[in-house]
């Protein structure tokens, strides 16, 4: 009995010591799992756009197996402060966003110091595509009627293969905007996957994420699952093609960036360096990621602080020639 004790109360000393942890790397919001306890989900699959987009104007403690990273999402359900003119527009899927990191180690926030111009970060997980950053182009843009010093769409190699992949024949519990015939059209789920509330159930699962054990067992789960070879992939031209001429008839009083991380996550897209289009409406610039694994956090395959690092010394070199 005295050495259940034991282990009991070790087990307490050692959560109050991730606590106090806690409180030297967040402060006080290292109390949010227990304080935003009836918070709203991490994702929400309401918005009319966008599709799945985080909660609007919310604080949340995000539990990665690593340790827990603070998001604080702006009105429009993106992280980062609201949106300024005077700065540089960015969207793209989570390694925009920064899965994982805290917000001043995102390589949008390193190449802010670097150019010495405000970014607004519009990046967003969630199963983010190409086309929704398309659209998100044009809200801001045009409904939003926002005039930014550089709008700029990031697409990972996936992005650039799967552009056309994603419909309601197989994707049917999300609302997302997708390709219908030569428009981009909104497929909204009968039935969601995701929801505004959560379940008792999922609740003390978000809870339970936060204490040390459980970042423990994470940890060991997911080691191990970052990619070692590297995987070459093909790309549809016609399909890229279609995806500029998007952009294009959208007729922007500003030319639209696209910057292409080819090699992000160690997958390689063949024959994209070669790739063109003619027009003054859009650039496009291709950048080969490097392989060293030390970029990334071993545990999910996306960047940690040193590869967000080397993505911003890559981009301070696209944005300043431009």
């Amino acid at each position: 009995m005295k050495y259940l004790v034991r282990i009991i109360v070790s087990l307490v000393v050692l959560e109050l010591c991730n606590l106090i942890a806690g409180f030297v790397s967040n402060g006080s919001d290292a109390i949010l799992p227990f304080t935003e306890f009836n918070a709203p989900p991490i994702y929400y699959d309401v918005d009319a756009l966008y599709g799945v987009t985080r909660p609007k104007s919310t604080e949340q403690m995000v539990n990665y197996p690593w340790g827990g990273v603070v998001y604080k999402m702006n009105a429009q359900g993106f992280r980062d402060d609201e949106f300024t003119e005077k700065g540089i527009l960015l969207t793209g899927n989570s390694f925009v966003e920064g899965f994982g990191v805290k917000r001043e180690d995102r390589f949008s926030e390193v190449l802010e110091k670097q150019l010495n111009i405000p970014i607004n970060n519009a990046g967003s997980g969630g199963v983010w595509t190409a086309i929704q950053s398309a659209v998100l182009i044009k809200d801001q843009l045009k409904a939003q009627g926002k005039q930014y010093y550089k709008s700029v769409i990031v697409l990972t190699p996936g992005e650039v293969v799967n552009i056309d992949t994603r419909s309601p024949e197989n994707d049917k519990h999300r609302n997302y905007p997708y390709r219908k015939g030569n428009e981009i059209a909104f497929h909204k789920a009968k039935h969601a996957s995701f929801s505004g509330s959560l379940s008792t159930t999922a609740k003390i699962k978000r809870l339970f994420k936060s204490t040390l054990v459980s970042k423990i067992f994470s940890t060991f789960k997911y080691y191990g699952t970052a990619k070692v070879k590297t995987k070459e992939v093909d790309f549809d031209k016609n399909e890229l093609d279609w995806y500029i001429e998007q952009i294009i008839k959208e007729d922007y009083d500003q030319e639209i960036a696209i910057v292409v991380i080819n090699n992000l996550g160690r997958i390689k897209v063949n024959g994209i360096h070669s790739y063109s289009y003619n027009t003054s409406k859009v650039s496009i610039d291709v950048i080969d990621f490097p392989d060293d694994l030390n970029n990334y956090f071993v545990s999910n395959g996306h960047l940690n602080s040193k590869g967000n690092k080397v993505l911003a010394d890559m981009f301070y070199k696209v944005l300043k020639e431009k």
